[in-house]
């Protein structure tokens, strides 16, 4: 089953200890209602096909990793669609934050495991180029196709 978020609208400066956010949800190409969350910490708020959704959930919790909140214990949770939708709004944030530094810096990976950026000022071409030259084992993600470069950003903790 695919289940997707789309025109996601997202408030940083509302979200306190949930985010803050609406979108819309579609699942196997079909939007089936809208998701949202008031950022003060409640459940995600659905509106539309509740049969649907009703469907999604139980994929959900069916066919995704289970989760737990101490590796030291045994207890594990079903992953339902609320959390599936936290998951792709995180994976949203964080390409969206990789797309806009990219958009300023040039961001490399060194054989060293560390990730370095420096300012390009409007010279990409030039500043890869130098990267290129002084560092010839680093990993441009600048480069890179974007999940690539999002598997790199998500290590250093940027997110």
């Amino acid at each position: 089953m695919k289940i997707e978020l789309k025109s996601i609208k997202h408030a940083a400066f509302a979200s306190q200890e949930t985010e803050c956010y609406s979108a819309s949800l579609w699942v196997d190409g079909k939007k089936i209602g809208t998701v949202s969350n008031e950022g003060h910490g409640g459940c995600d708020s659905f509106h539309g096909d509740w049969e649907a959704y009703r469907k999604a959930d139980e994929w959900c919790k069916a066919n995704l990793p289970k989760w737990s909140l101490n590796a030291d214990t045994d207890e594990t949770h079903d992953t339902d669609l609320e959390m599936r939708c936290g998951e792709l709004l995180s994976d949203w944030l964080t390409a969206r934050d990789l797309k806009r530094a990219m958009g300023k810096k040039i961001l490399f990976r060194k054989p060293d495991g560390n990730v370095y950026e420096i300012a390009h000022k409007g010279q990409k071409d030039a500043a890869i180029a130098m990267i290129q030259r002084d560092h010839p084992k680093a990993e441009i993600l600048n480069t890179m196709p974007l999940e690539d470069a999002l598997a790199i950003y998500r290590t250093i903790g940027a997110a």
